[in-house]
């Protein structure tokens, strides 16, 4: 008995397990994990902010000043 292992990319039995594997969000899980890619929930959008946008959120954002405190 031969093993055959995994169709080609890009050949038409490829292309059609993927229509099928793109249709299920587990077997796209699945997909996704075994080629290494992280299962994070949600996206962050690939910002990260910087530390002196975290220090002057309040600054910026908020509607009293901190001269009134």
């Amino acid at each position: 008995m031969s093993k055959k292992g995994p169709p080609a990319e890009g050949s038409s039995q490829w292309k059609k397990n993927e229509k099928i594997i793109n249709s299920n969000p587990f077997l796209r899980k699945l997909r996704d994990k075994s080629h290494g890619h992280s299962g994070s929930i949600g996206s962050t959008g690939g910002w990260t902010p910087s530390q002196a946008y975290k220090d002057n959120y309040d600054a910026i954002f908020r509607k009293e000043s901190k001269d009134e405190e």
